[in-house]
């Protein structure tokens, strides 16, 4: 027999016990007020003991004083007896209540072990996946958002429960991870939209050359350079391909064609829309081939080379970006150029050479 069973069984007799003893008070207190003992008192005129005579109802209020005293003992006996005692039923809930309190322990345990696979699968989407597709990831300030407006857990904190504070951790980590998952299942359904999209996001990206490369000359990098018309440090957001006027200029990838016009610095440039976030600049064009809101292909004409604008010789000034970010354009076709030449010399408007040569 378990200890808890001994317990059940030594309270239940405990608590029999009392309850016959009441029972048998109740019965005496019957046969006093039916039938009270004679009691004499001595009677100091006659120099004798008389019966004293006492009334029916002071029999019945003195028992009913007595009836009241006991029942009043019954009641403390009962009160102390509950706080060090519990009933087989207290002590069931109490049992079913550690139970549950455990059962949250664990669930907030592996809540926890799911938010941290979580974050692990988050951070390769940023780092990959997304990467991969040169998509922008997903900043933590949206990951990690709360909810807008009032106190979601108030109803649990003003609430008369025990382990209120366990109970509403457990419902936070929930919606956090509710919240995390559906943004993690909208990133997944964009890079699942993506995947699907990969053969024309492979014919839309400027991965070819933008004009033929043994016919010009590489004149000057991405990145900071001593601008060679103001003479200062500025930074070149693209590439300069020096060549004749006239060479052809290409498409170097599938898109529509946003901008083809006269601008300033650039001259006659056109701008390239590729989608999947790409887009190509091609400047100091002497002609172009296109209008806006044309679609091309991979290799079509654009325009010619030239050197109009911002230009102290004929050459094409290309630009690669990604989300309007600018790229080195060199990481997107193959080359062995120089990506630090220092004998260029531009000269008249139609040819070019090397001051080693």
């Amino acid at each position: 027999m378990s200890k808890l069973q001994n317990f059940y069984i030594q309270n239940v007799a405990v608590f029999l016990d009392f309850i016959c003893g009441f029972k048998d008070l109740i019965e005496l207190l019957k046969l006093r007020v039916l039938k009270a003992k004679k009691r004499y008192i001595f009677n100091p005129e006659t120099l004798s003991h008389e019966q004293e005579i006492v009334s029916f109802s002071s029999r019945i209020k003195r028992s009913a004083l007595v009836f009241l005293g006991m029942s009043l003992m019954a009641a403390a006996w009962i009160l102390v007896y509950s706080s060090f005692f519990n009933t087989p039923k207290g002590v069931q809930l109490l049992k079913e209540n550690q139970d549950l309190i455990a059962e949250y322990e664990i669930l907030s345990m592996k809540m926890g072990e799911a938010a941290r696979t979580l974050n692990q699968i988050m951070e390769r989407d940023n780092k990959v996946y997304r990467a991969v597709f040169g998509e922008d990831i997903i900043s933590p300030s949206i990951r990690d958002a709360g909810f807008i407006g009032t106190d979601r857990y108030a109803k649990y904190k003003d609430a008369d429960i025990q382990n209120v504070e366990l109970l509403t951790n457990t419902y936070k980590q929930m919606d956090v991870l509710m919240k995390k998952a559906y943004i993690q299942s909208k990133s997944f359904d964009k890079i699942a939209e993506l995947a699907s999209n990969k053969t024309q996001m492979l014919k839309s990206m400027p991965i070819a050359a933008p004009l033929d490369l043994s016919k010009i000359k590489f004149s000057s990098g991405f990145g900071y350079r001593i601008d060679p018309v103001f003479g200062f440090s500025r930074f070149h957001y693209g590439v300069d391909l020096a060549g004749k006027v006239g060479l052809p200029i290409y498409a170097s990838g599938d898109g529509k064609v946003v901008q083809a016009m006269y601008s300033g610095s650039y001259g006659y440039f056109v701008e390239i829309d590729h989608g999947f976030g790409y887009s190509t600049y091609y400047a100091h064009l002497s002609e172009i081939s296109v209008i806006e809101g044309q679609k091309v292909k991979r290799g079509a004409k654009v325009g010619e080379l030239g050197s109009t604008g911002k230009s102290v010789g004929p050459h094409l000034h290309y630009e690669v970006r990604l989300r309007n970010i600018p790229q080195n354009p060199l990481n997107y076709f193959e080359n062995t150029f120089d990506e630090n030449p220092k004998d260029v010399i531009f000269i008249d408007q139609g040819d070019y050479f090397y001051e080693n040569q």
